[in-house]
């Protein structure tokens, strides 16, 4: 059976993975703005929704491609389903909705791959997966 990768090595994964994401944003932000609407650009919630459009594509996509985002491929690791099998847009999507219900309950979500024996977080519960070391 594969290590699985314990909180903090994720945590330096997520890391990664959201300072990419917020410079995508960023970047693609300024490169629409021609296009938006000024009252839009200055809305929190505008830039809110499409920062969390860019983030659930970024994650969903990676997930079901490889099993990996940018920031897994730099610290070596992995999801995997824990029954072996393929990973799926359906996994994705659980694995993604819970994660950030886990998260807008304080993180709570996230922090229980710390406690939890077999190192999952909720969205990890919800998908059947793991995150091993590779």
């Amino acid at each position: 059976m594969n290590q699985k990768a314990g909180f903090w090595l994720r945590v330096l994964a997520l890391t990664i993975d959201e300072i990419i994401l917020v410079l995508l944003t960023y970047i693609l932000f300024l490169w629409l703005k021609p296009i938006i609407p000024p009252l839009w650009e200055q809305s929190i919630w505008v830039i809110l929704l499409f920062y969390e459009v860019i983030d659930y594509n970024y994650y969903t996509l990676f997930w079901v491609f490889g099993g990996q985002t940018i920031g897994k491929m730099l610290v070596r690791t992995k999801i995997v389903k824990s029954d072996g099998t393929r990973f799926t847009y359906k996994d994705a999507f659980i694995r993604y909705w819970v994660w950030m219900f886990g998260v807008a309950l304080l993180g709570i979500g996230y922090f229980w791959i710390a406690w939890q024996k077999n190192k999952q977080g909720w969205n990890d519960l919800a998908a059947k997966t793991f995150v091993i070391k590779i």
